[in-house]
């Protein structure tokens, strides 16, 4: 395919070069972490690895693959190739080695697939992501589409293989695969069979025939950005555009290199708490680059940078299956998450492991789980997974007892036998339930079952969380609470939403709740006029594709921030219960896996009798346990503070535990002390409001912007048929400086429209 460029590039590479040497003199020192060296540097700052491109290689042909499956059981046109990595730029990073097989395996997950005019060929886009040796996840986007195979070789190929398979099924009177064995459908169920198989429905034969003088053939091709930081949506509006701007007639404004250039060699990740302006390609040739923002939290007063949206997530299973679902992923079970959109499976596992903050994932983690690891399945060890609905494969779970199955097209979950109720479940789910309504996230409220919605049964659930000691006498918030405090009623409702079915409380009482919850988190006055209680009908506004990203950042926010104040309200007091060492720092590394780190008899004795079902397993986690060796490990730090000098730790681990401890000092700042709490009702987040602040900030005043992409070849081809090879010479260069060029930006306004 690389045939179809023309020639003439040769003088490409002058303009990458001058442009290295004007990004070495201008570049900002902005966001380098002092102390490291030049390799740590450009890993920290740079914004993608790799530009790959993964299909079909002409020279290799036809090679079926053998980790898809029996395939040769379905029509060549149902069957897995081998596809192959035909570039990648550049050649190679020191801090992240190009691992040419796993990154093919992942961007084309389905293996190289081939489909005719009768198929659907609009272009896919997925995330995936690795973990590395060192225990550091690596995150991969495709977008995977599909090109009209020209080469007449590769068509007759297919072509005697469908005759083939015709002569075989029609002599051998075989009935074709057998269809897809349902798991039960209930939203939430305990059981799960024995054994299941996944296997691809029998398509249509009408999809499954190729015919060499009538249908055009098309076979699948991906372009793959691997990064370090998982800017989700900015990589797919660059993969999406870029291949929207490849020319297919005279007149574009930059070359593909161009773009691809600037997205490896001049942006950058920005510093904690910046946001930086940069420019990708628009949705067509001719048109000018479209700016866009990239933001990062501040290290000392926000939550780590999570960028996948959790509207999807409550989107995709309802509020009471992602309770279900993350107390399964709390206490370490097996998670094997199943759909046909390779994009839910991801989205799923990143949303579900970044709610666990202060806690981290620390087992088997393949959020798309290729053919050729589905013996991972055997392993009796906690994971999460994700397989595709379509895998055609029998197999046998390890250790069914602990598996948490979830059918994310079908909305449900299956627990594993006798899972323990996370605290406070209800009052968390109706206050997850407000905060969805606030931002208007669609969803099927049938699926929030009526007995987590009723009354009845939230102002039964008196779940309470003690320590040993007891508040001050008349202790009191000192400031009157709001709704609109608590929640920021501040959105029109949308009549698009579903209504609740009959006998489920509606949407002003689940408000209520909340509002009932403040009242006895200590509030003076709370102001629960109708007004803040349930906004308006007004019809709501389309929103732009950058104006709904700024809106999941501000949910993701709200709902991350609920989500700890869970856990700064259950472990507030879990410092008076950690067993610092008492020999040497070595002798305790030495002996760390049998030493006895935390008093969990006293904690637990301390907890509500109901809720150390949950807590007693959860003190047994392995991410547990990892929060109580850091602690322990941070006390020994060399600066007197608490600082960490320990290379086991890293500096993430580092400021995350700092942040879970100052959270924990704040809601003791507001009870009156640094004295343990004791708290007999549920008490919702209050700091959502806060760290938005902060966010908003940062999408309303942009620090630095990146220069848009400019030309880098001299000359280049009107047009192309298919999407190229790009110009290695041009895309391979070694900048002096790869850090971004950045520009000074003044208090800048943001077009919210992009």
């Amino acid at each position: 395919m690389s045939q179809e460029k023309t020639n003439g590039l040769e003088g490409e590479s002058s303009r990458a070069s001058s442009s290295c040497s004007t990004a070495a003199d201008s570049a900002s020192t902005l966001g380098k972490p002092k102390g490291l060296n030049e390799s740590v540097q450009q890993q920290y700052t740079r914004f993608a690895d790799y530009f790959v491109i993964c299909g079909l290689d002409l020279d290799s042909g036809l090679e079926p693959d053998l980790f898809a499956g029996d395939s040769l059981q379905c029509s060549p046109l149902d069957r897995a190739y081998k596809s192959k990595p035909l570039a990648h730029y550049p050649e190679n990073v020191a801090w992240n080695p190009f691992d040419a097989h796993g990154i093919c395996m992942l961007s084309l997950p389905q293996g190289l697939r081939f489909r005719t005019q009768k198929h659907n060929i609009e272009p896919r886009f997925h995330a995936f992501a690795t973990t590395r040796e060192d225990g550091k996840r690596c995150y991969g986007f495709s977008l995977v589409f599909y090109e009209e195979v020209r080469n007449r070789q590769i068509c007759s190929a297919m072509h005697t293989l469908q005759s083939m398979y015709i002569t075989e099924v029609s002599s051998s009177q075989q009935p074709p695969p057998g269809t897809l064995r349902r798991v039960k459908e209930s939203p939430v169920s305990r059981s799960l069979p024995r054994h299941f198989k996944i296997a691809a429905q029998a398509p249509a034969s009408a999809l499954s025939y190729y015919d060499i003088t009538k249908d055009k053939l098309y076979v699948a091709k991906s372009l793959s950005l691997v990064c370090q930081v998982p800017y989700a949506h900015i990589a797919e509006l660059f993969l999406q555009n870029l291949f929207k701007c490849l020319p297919r007639h005279p007149g574009s404004r930059l070359s593909l290199e161009s773009y691809v250039y600037n997205i490896l060699y001049e942006v950058s990740t920005p510093p904690p708490g910046k946001s930086i302006r940069i420019y990708i390609p628009p949705e067509e040739p001719h048109l000018p680059p479209i700016a866009t923002i990239l933001q990062r939290p501040a290290l000392k007063d926000e939550l780590p940078f999570m960028d996948f949206p959790l509207r999807l997530l409550f989107t995709f299973l309802s509020v009471d299956c992602v309770i279900q679902l993350f107390t399964c992923v709390l206490l370490e079970n097996q998670v094997l998450l199943r759909s046909v959109d390779y994009q839910k499976l991801t989205i799923i596992a990143e949303c579900i492991t970044s709610l666990l903050f202060p806690f981290q994932w620390q087992h088997v983690y393949a959020p798309i789980l290729p053919a050729s690891l589905h013996h991972f399945l055997d392993a009796p060890v906690p994971f999460v997974m994700g397989l595709h609905s379509d895998c055609d494969s029998s197999m046998r779970i390890g250790s069914e007892a602990n598996l948490c199955y979830v059918d994310i097209d079908k909305k449900c979950v299956q627990l594993p036998e006798e899972l323990p109720a996370f605290p406070h479940r209800h009052d968390f789910i109706a206050e997850i339930s407000a905060a969805l309504d606030k931002y208007q996230v669609p969803r099927d409220r049938s699926l929030d079952p009526p007995s987590i919605l009723s009354p009845k049964n939230l102002l039964k659930d008196h779940d309470m969380m003690t320590t040993s000691c007891t508040l001050p006498t008349g202790m009191h918030v000192r400031r009157k609470h709001s709704l609109h405090d608590v929640l920021d009623w501040d959105r029109p409702n949308s009549p698009d939403l579903p209504l609740p079915p009959a006998g489920v409380p509606s949407r002003p009482d689940v408000r209520q709740r909340i509002v009932d919850i403040v009242r006895r988190s200590g509030g003076d006055e709370v102001d629960s006029s109708p007004n803040e209680v349930m906004p308006s009908t007004k019809q709501k506004t389309p929103l732009t594709t950058m104006e709904q990203y700024y809106e999941d950042l501000r949910l993701n926010n709200s709902i991350r921030e609920i989500f700890l104040n869970r856990f700064v309200q259950m472990f507030a007091a879990y410092e008076q219960y950690v067993i610092l060492p008492n020999q040497a720092r070595e002798d305790w590394l030495s002996n760390r896996e049998s030493m006895h780190n935390f008093d969990k008899a006293s904690f637990l004795s301390d907890q509500p009798q109901h809720h150390r079902p949950f807590l007693s397993q959860f003190l047994e986690s392995q991410m547990f346990v990892t929060l109580i060796d850091n602690k322990i490990m941070m006390s020994w730090g060399d600066d007197g503070g608490g600082g960490c000098s320990l290379d086991s730790i890293n500096g993430d681990v580092e400021f995350n535990l700092k942040l879970f401890d100052n959270r924990i000092k704040i809601l003791r700042k507001r009870y009156g002390g640094e004295s343990m709490i004791r708290t007999a009702n549920y008490e919702p987040c209050l700091s959502a409001r806060e760290t938005q602040k902060l966010l908003d900030k940062r999408l309303a005043s942009i620090d630095m912007e990146v220069a848009p992409p400019s030309e880098i070849l001299d000359k280049r081809p009107p047009y192309y048929r298919s999407f190229p090879l790009l110009e290695k010479s041009a895309l391979n260069q070694e900048c002096a400086s790869r850090y971004a060029k950045y520009a000074s930006v003044q208090e800048c306004g943001v077009d919210k429209r992009g």
